[in-house]
């Protein structure tokens, strides 16, 4: 039997950035994981979630603060990226 389905989870991913290319030793990494399901019949959001992720091998720039609003203040509160996983894989 056919399982209808009524919502999709959509996940937004947003990374370290830098205008041109990374500073020597630092590379993109996840700091921040969008989760928002939404109702397909009618298109609405319901709640969002975001999961911060405290980057461990580079550094927010300006320019991706620009970007994402985010900083290295905020990321910084963030959790590791295999617990930010966990956190998806339960709410999901």
């Amino acid at each position: 039997m056919a399982k209808k389905l009524d919502q999709i989870i959509v996940v937004d991913i947003e990374s370290t950035c830098w205008e041109k290319k990374p500073p020597e030793g630092q590379e993109s990494e996840i700091i921040e994981i969008g989760i928002c399901p939404l109702d397909v019949p009618s298109g609405e959001r319901l709640e969002k979630e975001s999961i911060l992720v405290k980057p461990e091998r580079s550094q927010i720039s300006e320019f991706c603060t620009n970007l994402t609003t985010l900083t290295q203040e905020q990321v910084n509160q963030g959790v590791p990226f295999a617990e930010a996983c966990s956190i998806l894989k339960k709410n999901t």
